[in-house]
């Protein structure tokens, strides 16, 4: 197997509920917790409840990282990426979990989104022990449709809690149904999740790639925007300011997503993690 970091995978701006106690990291994996500790430099896993080889799943260790890396360093800017951050993965996370997280991303920072979220599992989440520590569970969708806006905002959500509930109450009355948007084809899955109000384009395409197994999207936010401007100008029609319109997002991520191709999601993790660095963004 290629090279792999959990550590750096973590904390890449795509998986926002781990936190590290003592010399090990846990997170928030829908219902389950999750530990990650590193002996003599490999890592080891561990679920609870339990669920075994579950690493795969969620680290994607099931790609053929090989044949992955092997088309997109046809780009050379991606391959010098890769090279350079060899152990960085894309994670594969729970739908519901993942939408509710970047509903919570718009317009704010990462740490405030770590505030958010985790506000919101000790408010609605089951509590779980683990090492004689006390976590605590993602609630479901039917567990958030059922919180008062004003119990939403307590958890730091501001103006998102209405949206947030709102989602909320449509996944848990059936009009969206996350699961079902693994079946079919990235267009017509971000058509749907883009009719409910609250979820834009840039929360549609980091739910399909992230979550839905959808690994041609390409989420655009103000630092794809910027490395874009950095190293993609050919490409670009104009310079990009900090604000697309839903036009020009639509054309833009489209326009990526055929330079990269099948895995333009991974180009973009690569290009998103290297600009945060470059800029000496705290994770």
């Amino acid at each position: 197997m290629q090279s792999f970091d959990p550590v750096i995978s973590i904390n890449s701006g795509q998986f926002f509920l781990w936190e590290k106690r003592n010399e090990s990291w846990y997170g928030t994996y829908g219902s389950r917790i999750i530990k990650l500790k590193t002996i003599d430099g490999s890592p080891e896993f561990t679920s609870f409840p339990e669920f075994k080889t579950f690493e795969k799943k969620i680290f994607r260790l099931d790609d053929d990282i090989k044949a992955i890396f092997a088309e997109l360093t046809r780009d050379p800017l991606v391959h010098t990426l890769i090279k350079k951050y060899p152990g960085l993965r894309l994670m594969r996370q729970e739908p519901e979990q993942c939408l509710f997280s970047f509903l919570c991303a718009s317009n704010t920072n990462i740490p405030m989104i770590r505030r958010m979220l985790y506000n919101l599992t000790r408010r609605l989440g089951a509590p779980m022990s683990v090492d004689g520590m006390e976590f605590f569970t993602f609630p479901t969708a039917a567990e958030i449709s059922k919180a008062t806006t004003e119990q939403l905002r307590s958890c730091s959500l501001g103006y998102r809690a209405k949206a947030i509930k709102e989602v909320a109450q449509n996944i848990a009355e059936g009009t969206l149904n996350l699961e079902s948007l693994r079946r079919i084809e990235y267009r017509e899955a971000k058509s749907q999740l883009l009719q409910v109000r609250g979820i834009g384009n840039k929360i549609a395409d980091c739910v399909l790639l992230f979550s839905l197994e959808k690994l041609d999207a390409f989420p655009i936010d103000v630092w794809i925007s910027r490395a874009l401007s950095q190293h993609y100008s050919w490409l670009l029609d104009r310079p990009l300011g900090n604000a697309l319109t839903p036009r020009q997002y639509d054309s833009l991520s489209e326009r990526m997503r055929l330079h990269f191709g099948r895995y333009a999601g991974y180009a973009q993790q690569y290009l998103y993690y290297d600009i945060r660095q470059r800029a000496g963004k705290k994770w």
